[in-house]
């Protein structure tokens, strides 16, 4: 058997019982299969060193952590419509601009402040900003940091994501927000698409759907925001012409939305491609996991957490700030 297909195999596998765990075991949890994938690839790397080098070796893994992540992402885009877009209004758009950019800012600056490098606080403040593992993955491609801070990164999501699955509907009710306040909050300050529909799922329809509205929203501005990455020189893909370092998947991203907005654009075909860009990310999480090594965690210190929980309590405070004056 050759290492090539030893290889896909492997991640076929890994991703496949991701899938399984998410709609079985932790459906209650609404844990995303993304989240699943890179804890069973890091598991997997580290019981296993001998058998994951000779997988990394095969070069499936680096195309799955590269190639794969970008097809992911923007087949991604067929989960949003323009006219998703349209019923929120203005506000909504503005609203999540504000969440995504102003939130990227305070990460930065914040970082800065803790003496944290530039790749922690892009890595951590996207996760956080955008739309959580997915997020961090394409920050990832362009920064190119190093595999530890992207599993550091990738811990703050899921636990402080999972935190705010929990929390967000006591502090909803006991605000009194209406349900469309509801559905800005819960959509605009949470980490992944999966805390979003968990926490939402409490209140109404109208509730349910703004929130899932406005992550959408966030998720889009994955766009503008990999163009601010190297605006800010932070990212680092090679190449002698600006033109290389466009990241035009991010491009092909939006023509995934405008194509899917189309009114003849088959409805069965949108559930088959979300499915296709979920297990693209799937797959490309699993081999994300496979460059985590377990020691990090015992050396990386307490200031990612920390940076992770400053965010955290800005996305709330912040959020609920914008939509109590304009919603």
């Amino acid at each position: 058997m050759s290492h090539k297909f030893l290889a896909v195999l492997v991640l076929a596998l890994i991703s496949a019982i991701s899938f399984a765990l998410s709609n079985t075991i932790l459906a209650k949890f609404h844990t995303s299969p993304l989240i699943i994938s890179i804890i069973l690839g890091a598991i997997f790397a580290n019981l296993f060193t001998k058998q994951t080098q000779i997988l990394k070796s095969s070069g499936v893994v680096s195309i799955a952590g590269k190639q794969i992540l970008r097809l992911g992402i923007i087949l991604f885009g067929f989960n949003i419509s323009l006219s998703e877009i349209a019923s929120v209004g203005t506000i909504g758009v503005i609203y999540a601009a504000f969440m995504v950019f102003a939130t990227f800012c305070f990460a930065l600056f914040t970082a800065k402040a803790l003496e944290l490098s530039k790749d922690s606080a892009a890595l951590i403040g996207s996760g956080a900003s955008i739309c959580g593992a997915a997020a961090v993955m394409a920050t990832q491609n362009e920064i190119k940091a190093d595999a530890n801070k992207l599993a550091i990164a990738i811990c703050t999501v899921v636990l402080f994501g999972t935190i705010g699955m929990f929390i967000y509907p006591f502090i909803a009710k006991f605000l009194a927000l209406t349900p469309h306040q509801t559905g800005f909050f819960i959509g605009g300050s949470l980490h992944e698409v999966a805390h979003v529909v968990a926490a939402s799922a409490a209140f109404d329809s109208t509730a349910n759907s703004t929130a899932v509205i406005i992550k959408m929203l966030r998720v889009i501005m994955l766009v503008p925001f990999l163009f601010l990455l190297n605006f800010l020189n932070l990212s680092q893909n090679s190449g002698d012409s600006k033109i290389k370092s466009i990241p035009w998947f991010a491009l092909f991203f939006l023509v995934a939305i405008c194509v899917r907005s189309l009114p003849f654009f088959p409805e069965n075909l949108v559930q088959i491609l979300k499915l296709a860009s979920s297990i693209c990310l799937c797959v490309a999480m699993c081999a994300l996991g496979f460059g985590i090594d377990r020691s990090i965690f015992k050396a990386t210190g307490k200031k990612p957490f920390l940076l992770a929980f400053f965010i955290f309590l800005w996305l709330i405070c912040s959020s609920l700030v914008f939509v109590k004056t304009l919603c």
